[in-house]
């Protein structure tokens, strides 16, 4: 938002997601047995063109940040790096709609990987590379600034939690898990249990161990969070556990479950 703000760009989001705003893309759905988050992204890119956007923005991730040291990679599953094509066969906006779909290929495993990829979609949009070198300065600190945010300030709340021993639960998910569609509202409930309830950002650092024992390789970006959050939960009192969202469809979590299960077990606690 901050970059495209910044380069004199209009920024438009589709709605939050409801069951409505779903069944308004289940007529392109190519596959059934695709998670529930890329079926929904049918929708969104439906709301966006009923809004008549300029042009839908819809890039190609394969890779995340390196957020651990110790991981071997950060790529991202095949759906999430390769949706758009997908979206385009099956919706396709700009034949269909006279909109613009953009799918530049850009990739977060450097910040200078990342400037790259987006002054290269940029340019082409007639932004000049001093305006662009600007904007991308400042959508950098913003995004640091919004992670110390999510860790710093969920971090006083779990310090004062362990020391009064009330109950914690560390909610781990990947990124699409903060829809309320797709978490269907487990933080809440848990809230009205009178748990307290923190995202895995509150755990989550570069000098994280425990990688190296692992019985699968570490190359899967959000797989990898999740692993992390476990190592660190796994070092807390037992008022403090682990809740895993998982959306069905989703591959990694078969063997992932498997492993956060143990690293948990080992600390005395139970995987949810």
């Amino acid at each position: 938002y901050t970059l495209l703000t910044d380069c004199g760009f209009n920024v438009r989001l589709s709605p939050e997601s409801t069951y409505t705003l779903y069944q308004k893309g289940v007529g392109s759905i190519m596959s059934d047995n695709i998670c529930f988050p890329a079926k929904l992204v049918h929708g969104h890119i439906v709301a966006l063109i009923e809004q008549k956007v300029d042009r839908i923005f819809y890039p190609l991730i394969p890779k995340e940040q390196k957020e651990f040291v110790q991981t071997t990679n950060s790529f991202n599953c095949p759906v999430v790096s390769g949706y758009p094509d997908v979206v385009r066969s099956s919706i396709d906006p700009e034949g269909r709609h006279n909109i613009p779909f953009d799918e530049p290929v850009i990739t977060f495993s450097s910040d200078e990987a990342l400037k790259k990829g987006c002054f290269a979609y940029l340019s082409k949009l007639g932004v000049s590379k001093s305006i662009f070198e600007k904007a991308f300065t400042k959508a950098l600190d913003e995004r640091k600034k919004i992670k110390e945010v999510l860790r710093d300030g969920q971090k006083d709340i779990l310090d004062k939690a362990v020391e009064n021993n009330e109950m914690v639960f560390v909610v781990a998910g990947r990124p699409y898990h903060t829809d309320p569609l797709i978490h269907q509202k487990v933080g809440q409930i848990l809230s009205d249990l009178g748990a307290i309830v923190l995202t895995d950002d509150v755990v989550r650092k570069p000098e994280s161990e425990g990688f190296e024992r692992l019985k699968v390789v570490s190359k899967w970006s959000y797989p990898n969070r999740f692993i992390q959050a476990a190592s660190e939960v796994a070092k807390l009192r037992q008022n403090v556990q682990l809740s895993q969202i998982n959306s069905f469809g989703c591959g990694p979590d078969s063997f992932l479950i498997d492993e956060a299960a143990d690293i948990i077990k080992q600390a005395g606690k139970n995987l949810t």
